[in-house]
């Protein structure tokens, strides 16, 4: 921060002593009879057309502002429209071209949500169609106890207790 301090310093001290020049030569300027900043407004060169957007725009660098101070708003705000038209001409056709290129990309995910979903579906049907039925049903359980007491040895020649 101390290494800044000398550089704000001279940057105050030039900008005040600009300001005192430039005050000067407008008093002098407005002595003078025949001055410049008499002339009417509308003398200026007009406007070149915007490039069309079909071709791709060159990026021009902004005008220097004019040394003639405008006398309203109005004026001023034509003066920085006028000047920035191109720019904003460019900024709006990469936008529309960026739209344009979403979109695409967006239809391109909706057909591939699409594919999918028709393969998740298909998926769903296989599973659904081979229809197996369990091994044991409920009355099976039963059956196989009846079936081991006919089947298997008589009660005589089983043991009774655990020993």
């Amino acid at each position: 921060m101390e290494q800044f301090l000398p550089i704000i310093v001279i940057a105050l001290i030039s900008f005040f002593v600009n300001r005192a020049s430039e005050q000067k030569k407008r008093a002098a300027n407005h002595e003078k009879p025949g001055s410049p900043q008499n002339r009417p407004a509308q003398s200026r060169k007009p406007e070149r057309p915007a490039p069309p957007a079909s071709k791709k725009p060159v990026q021009e660098k902004p005008k220097p502002v004019l040394a003639e101070r405008p006398r309203s708003l109005k004026e001023a705000a034509e003066i920085l429209l006028s000047q920035m038209q191109p720019q904003i001409e460019d900024k709006k056709t990469e936008a529309e071209n960026k739209v344009e290129e979403l979109k695409k990309e967006a239809a391109a995910y909706k057909e591939r949500a699409r594919e999918l979903h028709t393969k998740a579906e298909a998926v769903k049907e296989k599973k659904e169609q081979p229809h197996i039925e369990p091994f044991f049903q409920q009355n099976d359980i039963v059956k196989g106890i009846i079936m081991s007491e006919v089947l298997g040895p008589p009660r005589a020649k089983r043991r009774y207790g655990r020993h």
